[in-house]
C-alpha cells in the first residue's frame, strides 16, 4: 500500500511539474500567432493551417523564444477582394483608402488567388505576463 501511495505520489507530482513548465503551449502559440496576423491585417482573407512549433527555448525565467512554421491559405484573390471593394459605398477618399489597403495586401502577399498556400517561418519572441503569455515587440 505504501508503495502505491509513494508511485501515485510520483505520478502527480510529475504531472504538475510539466503543468508548470514555464513554456507556452503549442495551442497558446498559435493563438498568439492568430491575434498577430489578425492586428497586421485582414485576416478574413486567409486561415493558418499547418501550425508547427519547429524549436523553443528560454531567454530567461520570463522570455521565450519559439521559431514556428505555418501556411496561410487564402480564402479570396486580390482581385476578388478588389471587385468587393469597388461595389461598397462611399466617397473619393474612402475608395482612396480602399486602393492603398488593396496595394499594401499585393505588396505583403503578392498576387494571391483563392486556395494559394504561401509557407512562412516566424520567430516569435514571448513574455510571460501577469495574464499569460504575450508577444514582445522589439
Amino acid at each position: 500500500m505504501k508503495r502505491l501511495l509513494a508511485l501515485f505520489s510520483i505520478v502527480m507530482l510529475t504531472g504538475l511539474l510539466a503543468a508548470c513548465s514555464g513554456k507556452p503551449s503549442d495551442g497558446e502559440l498559435q493563438q498568439l500567432l492568430a491575434n498577430e496576423l489578425d492586428a497586421e491585417g485582414p485576416h478574413a482573407i486567409y486561415t493558418i493551417e499547418n501550425f508547427h512549433k519547429v524549436n523553443g527555448y528560454m531567454k530567461d525565467d520570463r522570455r521565450y523564444v519559439a521559431e514556428v512554421t505555418y501556411d496561410l491559405v487564402f480564402t479570396k484573390g486580390i482581385k476578388d477582394i478588389a471587385a468587393e471593394a469597388e461595389q461598397q459605398p462611399g466617397g473619393p477618399l474612402e475608395k482612396i483608402g480602399k486602393g492603398m489597403g488593396l496595394i499594401t495586401l499585393g505588396l505583403t502577399y503578392g498576387d494571391f488567388k483563392a486556395g494559394d498556400r504561401l509557407p512562412r517561418k516566424h520567430k516569435m519572441n514571448l513574455i510571460k505576463t501577469e495574464q499569460g503569455w504575450r508577444i514582445e515587440k522589439e
